[in-house]
């Protein structure tokens, strides 16, 4: 299953966990990166430096597989993200992922390592800014996808980024399965996150009643509202009760975010075996398409 991300990244498959704050971590990257895709986290998920370090060097030595690391841009709400990018290039992480702001003032030193980075976009302007900034992969998250997701259909933006950049993309958004996983490739795609469906595993960090709301939840229950964070995101309807309450909800921690792609899961599975069941059900899909 050759494509861009997989060469660039020497692994068998084009498909990576998404970094989820507060649920991925190191059980969940392992098991994605020994699966055959790369797991990813974000830096935010360890509160000190030293904690990111020692993560790093976990994961390290339970997999030579490469892994990513998501490191958010903004001193308001990442005051440390200097330091984590530091942190990454010190333990030669494969890939930086970016999230929010441009990584220009980083990539000169990190262009003289091994490593590589993509950034989270949700607007061809901002794609255009970082990819003339000079990242080496772009990651259109589309309309229905869990987290700080964009309002742009996949069937546009995919292609559209991907003709006006050239760069390798990453499809995220509502990717459960490998049906899906395909369709994300047929519109130019060089690999896909999956995030929300790894909620849903014996390794994920969710808390079991987040786990099972996943399952019981539809796409009509995922809203998309600013009114958490203060930034657009998509969160599941039965916790946005508990902060509309007035209760003292924590978003992320009690008020659980999701995508569209709820709709699609329906059990709790070791994240391996969901990765080795994309890939059969991928590899189904294309062989099986019309001619």
């Amino acid at each position: 299953m050759q494509t861009k991300l997989t060469e660039m990244f020497k692994i068998p498959l084009p498909i990576l966990g998404a970094p989820m704050f507060l649920i991925s971590r190191t059980d969940l990257v392992v098991a994605v990166s020994e699966a055959g895709g790369m797991g990813c986290f974000p830096a935010v998920n360890y509160r000190t430096i030293t904690e990111l370090k020692e993560a790093i060097s976990e994961i390290k030595s339970r997999t030579k597989a490469p892994f990513g690391v998501n490191v958010i841009f903004s001193k308001v709400r990442n005051p440390l993200w200097s330091q984590q990018i530091e942190a990454c290039i010190e333990g030669e992480v494969k890939l930086i992922i970016t999230s929010m702001g441009t990584p220009r003032t980083i990539l000169s030193d990190i262009k003289k390592t091994s490593t590589k980075v993509f950034s989270d976009i949700i607007t061809l302007r901002h794609a255009l800014i970082v990819t003339k900034a000079g990242v080496d992969g772009l990651i259109p998250v589309s309309q229905g996808a869990g987290g700080h997701a964009g309002t742009i259909n996949p069937f546009s933006l995919i292609p559209f980024i991907k003709k006006e950049t050239g760069l390798p993309i990453i499809a995220a958004g509502c990717i459960t399965n490998g049906q899906q996983m395909a369709a994300a490739m047929s519109l130019g795609a060089d690999g896909v996150y999956v995030g929300t469906r790894l909620i849903a595993t014996t390794e994920s960090k969710a808390p079991d009643e987040y786990k099972q709301m996943i399952l019981e939840s539809i796409p009509e229950e995922i809203e998309y509202t600013d009114r958490v964070s203060g930034i657009h995101a998509n969160w599941m309807k039965k916790s946005l009760k508990r902060f509309d309450s007035g209760k003292n909800a924590k978003q992320w921690k009690d008020v659980y975010s999701a995508g569209q792609g709820v709709g699609q899961i329906n059990e709790i599975k070791g994240a391996k075996i969901l990765i080795n069941e994309m890939k059969q059900d991928y590899l189904s899909t294309i062989k099986n398409l019309p001619r």
